[in-house]
């Protein structure tokens, strides 16, 4: 029941663009970050171009650089997903306000080495504060990668159980 998009990002070292902070400094890096954020949407756009997508069943994850470019999309284009699902990633609590709507299942080891557990922590802390419908799983020993396997077919029963409000007339 899922059609699964996975971009690129443009580059590999993209960045998947700089949701709504501010642009990196430097022009190369700028530029990376903006094509990388423009593959995501357009690619979306071709899926979605292609195949009969519910709208309000479009979802967005990730895993490390992908869920900190999630935390990012999700805030700079808060209208188009349903859910979210970041695995071993961190974001920026200021932009939870942006995404309270957005139901999120978060999955972090305690153990990471690469992006620390800290950085989803946080985001579940803001996510608290401003009442978010979310599942915050941290795995004790978990390292950076193997949390996500385990935890796959979890994201996706959240995810089918979340669709996009009802807009009211």
């Amino acid at each position: 029941g899922y059609i699964l998009l996975a971009p690129l990002g443009f580059r590999v070292d993209g960045g998947y663009g700089w949701g709504v902070a501010l642009p990196p400094t430097d022009p190369a890096a700028r530029r990376s970050a903006a094509m990388s954020e423009l593959d995501v949407m357009q690619s979306l756009a071709q899926v979605r171009a292609m195949y009969n997508v519910d709208a309000d069943r479009i979802y967005l994850m990730g895993h490390s650089l992908g869920a900190i470019g999630s935390w990012k999309m999700a805030a700079k284009f808060p209208g188009v997903w349903a859910a979210l699902g970041l695995f071993s990633g961190q974001g920026a609590p200021m932009t939870i306000p942006l995404i309270k709507h957005l139901p999120a299942f978060v999955v972090h080891g305690d153990n990471d080495p690469t992006v620390n557990v800290r950085g989803s922590r946080t985001m579940v802390e803001a996510m608290k504060t401003h009442g978010v419908d979310f599942t915050y799983i941290e795995v004790p020993g978990g390292n950076h990668s193997n949390v996500v396997e385990p935890n796959f077919a979890g994201m996706l029963q959240f995810f089918s159980t979340r669709r996009k409000p009802v807009k009211s007339p």
